[in-house]
């Protein structure tokens, strides 16, 4: 068996895993979605104007199910990510992206577990947070919106997930009562909670109509002028994938 039936081997293997095992691609969610999870995060950011020559910020990074799809597109320097776990995207480079494209895209990526992306010292164009905040209480979440509207310019768009009353979720975890991280349980707030919390931080946020399995989509900016109206929001769409199947 040659290295390419190998990897093939190991993909398909890890989609029968659970959510949160110990595996780079099962860890991140459901294994058997993680091509489609990267896809729409890049889809959501290029119908959004993402452009090669722009500088993405992807909180909880994690196995780069969008990264490597977004280092591949940037021009070299131009991708950052955090996430504590590196084995998760170390394992991701070893055996499906190769340290060539490494070697030529550089990308940032820090191990910060505290939302902290102060030292890149760069005020990023797009911040996607997928799936981090149906993790974490109150406290978690104010402080990484907090950092990111630091770290952002007139123009940013930051773009994250929550289970909220319209998402699809079982979850019993209310993240206004909660603080800290929890992880592979999941928390719940209300559109409401999410508007407030970003207006405290200065923030004007929206949910999207953008298509996600379980959760909704958000988009958070400095400008209110930058709020997306309805011409806007109909060219941008749903972003659903004709027969699209869990």
């Amino acid at each position: 068996m040659d290295s390419s039936e190998e990897l093939i081997s190991l993909i398909e293997s890890s989609k029968n895993m659970k959510p949160g095992a110990d595996n780079y691609r099962a860890y991140v969610g459901p294994p058997n979605q993680y091509d489609f999870m990267g896809a729409t995060q890049f889809s959501l950011l290029f119908g959004l104007g993402l452009r090669e020559t722009n500088t993405v910020l992807d909180i909880g990074c994690g196995s780069l199910r969008a990264g490597k799809l977004l280092i591949q597109y940037l021009m070299p320097g131009r991708y950052f990510g955090l996430e504590p776990n590196s084995w998760l995207w170390k394992q991701a480079l070893k055996l499906e992206i190769g340290q060539c494209v490494f070697d030529i895209k550089a990308p940032n990526i820090s191990n910060s577990d505290d939302f902290d992306c102060s030292f890149f010292n760069t005020q990023f164009d797009f911040i996607v947070a997928q799936s981090i905040f149906s993790h974490t209480g109150t406290d978690l979440l104010e402080r990484a919106l907090e950092r990111a509207a630091a770290s952002s310019h007139a123009k940013t768009q930051i773009l994250f997930t929550v289970l909220d009353e319209s998402s699809v979720s079982s979850s019993k975890l209310l993240g206004p009562e909660l603080s800290g991280w929890f992880y592979p349980e999941c928390v719940e707030y209300r559109e409401a909670d999410i508007l407030s919390l970003c207006m405290k931080l200065g923030l004007q946020a929206e949910r999207l109509d953008w298509f996600h399995p379980r959760q909704s989509w958000y988009r958070a900016v400095l400008n209110t002028g930058s709020v997306l109206n309805s011409d806007q929001r109909s060219k941008l769409g749903v972003g659903k994938p004709l027969f699209f199947t869990t």
